[in-house]
């Protein structure tokens, strides 16, 4: 073995100083190119890694958000007498999870309606938030907390008032919002909306 070294050492002082830099200089390059591909393999490698780690994370908030309560809101019209319809607002879970309390928010146009009451008595009154005017239209805004739990697939009547059938004959919007801890519904962050009919 150490007469290949002297050889190699004998040879490379027989080469002219240009081509021993040469040599040098392709060495370094040719080392470089190795680092520099293991280097990319590395970097591949770890990309592949970040990937799989964001699609898992990616499948368990896909999960997290299939797991929420969805809450939408309606209304049934029932004859009360001859000239009056009771009219009551209804939340349903629709989602795969509990509802544990929400705050919702009606707002009824006041030519339309009187006040909302409790649905599970005829008294008291909701409080009135506030009026307000959307489209032209004066609207009484009730807004209150249900701290009962609402399961999925189960609804309940959150307010009742009542509605001259004469006022019905012409369809009107009522706006409705719901936050839960599984945040707003409608999830648009707008208010939803409700035509009324019969």
């Amino acid at each position: 073995m150490s007469v290949f070294w002297s050889k190699l050492a004998a040879a490379w002082t027989g080469l002219p100083a240009g081509d021993r830099v040469a040599i040098v200089i392709a060495l370094i390059a040719i080392a470089l190119v190795v680092y520099q591909t293991s280097l990319m393999i590395l970097q591949s490698d770890l990309m592949k890694r970040q990937l799989r780690i964001m699609e898992g994370q990616h499948t368990i908030l896909q999960r997290q958000l299939a797991q929420r309560a969805e809450l939408a809101m309606s209304y049934v019209l029932r004859h009360q007498t001859d000239d009056t319809f009771l009219i009551e607002f209804h939340v349903k879970n629709t989602g795969v999870k509990s509802a544990n309390g929400f705050y919702w928010r009606i707002l009824t146009p006041i030519n339309e309606f009187h006040e909302l009451l409790r649905a599970d008595i005829t008294a008291p009154v909701f409080p009135v938030g506030s009026h307000l005017e959307l489209g032209a239209v004066k609207y009484r805004q009730t807004d209150a907390f249900r701290p009962e739990p609402l399961y999925p697939g189960r609804d309940t009547t959150l307010a009742v008032s009542y509605l001259f059938k004469e006022k019905a004959r012409v369809p009107f919007c009522v706006w409705w919002q719901i936050s839960s801890e599984d945040g707003l519904s409608p999830d648009t962050g707008e208010l939803g909306k409700i035509t009324v009919a019969v």
